[in-house]
């Protein structure tokens, strides 16, 4: 559309594509958890919510939408608290599930739209815009990352096989008892 000063029409298909790769990618990462979720009571359905990062990034924008709404000019601090929290539940949340890599997958799609969902709705509902303001959002941006690494390391120090003989445990020298080291 060229509304924007230098935009061009790559730009826009960019974005189209950019769009459509993501729901493609959340699609495929969220059709085992609508199968199971089909036969299952709506308590399970509510819990969901809090657990996938998909419900929790709902959860989270919707809660600060209606803030920003409310006082759109701290719209920033919303956005920025969203994130975060949003930064630590989806982390948390790869770390329970039961295949770590589809669990961070999702949550960094998740992560990604969020971020420009918030960013996006804090900007048009500032008066002036934030403009510097927006550094703000570099905790997310460097935090995530490191949660979802350490939720990865968590995840498999969990599922780590246990060693099945109890002798493994005992130290390689042997010990010496009381009357062997006089």
């Amino acid at each position: 559309m060229k509304s924007l000063p230098d935009s061009s029409f790559g730009e826009g298909v960019f974005v189209a594509i950019f769009a459509g790769a993501s729901i493609l990618g959340v699609c495929f990462l969220l059709r085992p958890d609508i199968e199971r979720l089909r036969q299952q009571p709506a308590s399970t359905i509510r819990g969901w919510f809090f657990t996938n990062p998909i419900g929790q990034a709902a959860i989270l924008y919707v809660a600060a939408a209606a803030v920003m709404v409310a006082a759109p000019k701290a719209s920033l601090l919303p956005a920025f608290l969203a994130q975060c929290a949003f930064s630590m539940l989806s982390a948390w949340s790869a770390a329970r599930a039961r295949r770590w890599w589809p669990a961070a997958a999702l949550a960094v799609v998740c992560w990604i739209i969020l971020f420009g969902a918030l960013a996006g709705t804090a900007e048009a509902l500032t008066p002036r815009g934030f403009g510097e303001g927006a550094m703000i959002f570099l905790l997310p941006m460097e935090g995530f990352p490191a949660l979802l690494a350490i939720s990865g390391i968590a995840w498999w120090a969990r599922r780590r096989p246990q060693s099945k003989h109890p002798d493994d445990s005992a130290p390689l020298t042997p010990t010496l008892s009381r009357g062997e080291r006089e």
